[in-house]
């Protein structure tokens, strides 16, 4: 077996493991600052107060997003997922990054409806190392059009500035990973990503 591939496979064999760690961290994280807040008004001034509610809230957010990433990770549901949807919710995942997110104009169409019946969390895999791969691929103030459909069951990403050579080689080697479910076809200024019926 490749050994990026059994490396890959490891880590996100230890990524549950972590998800749980931190939710139980977080949890107690949460019981002591609303036992703080239970007593605030003993123990803290009313700007203290203010900055432990704002925590809280903080703290909710991160707990529902590590739920939501949990989910994502166990959804083994075949769907069938609409390309589209998943790709828009995709893209503010990517946006994380920052270069991505700012120097990078990007325009996502729907050419024809691309329906895919592949376990979620697979779907997702195959969309984050992609991104993980393209966004840096990316040159600053590039136009990336991100077409649906323009080849049959095929997710296309075009941008006006080409792409260096070993950016399309760092591509091309996720074609092993993606096997089971897509192939990728890869110019200069074009990524492709094909998925099999």
């Amino acid at each position: 077996m490749d050994e990026r591939l059994c490396r890959t496979l490891a880590l996100g064999s230890l990524v549950r493991g972590y998800f749980h760690n931190l939710k139980g961290t977080l949890q107690n994280l949460s019981l002591q600052l609303q036992l703080l807040s239970m007593k605030r008004e003993q123990f803290l001034s009313s700007q203290a107060q203010t900055h432990v509610e704002k925590a809280l809230a903080f703290l909710q957010r991160l707990q529902d997003q590590l739920e939501v990433a949990l989910g994502d990770i166990n959804n083994e549901d075949r769907g069938p997922w609409d390309l589209r949807e998943i790709m828009e919710k995709e893209l503010l995942f990517w946006e994380a990054n920052l270069f991505f997110k700012h120097k990078v104009k990007k325009e996502l169409q729907e050419l024809q409806k691309v329906i895919l019946s592949i376990p979620l969390n697979e779907l997702k895999g195959i969309l984050c190392l992609l991104g993980e791969k393209l966004y840096p691929a990316f040159c600053e103030g590039a136009y990336v059009k991100i077409l649906i459909g323009e080849i049959e069951g095929g997710l296309t990403f075009e941008t006006d500035l080409p792409l260096d050579e070993n950016s399309l080689g760092e591509i091309s080697n996720l074609s092993s990973y993606f096997t089971p479910y897509a192939e990728i076809s890869l110019s200069p200024n074009r990524v492709a990503l094909i998925f099999k019926k």
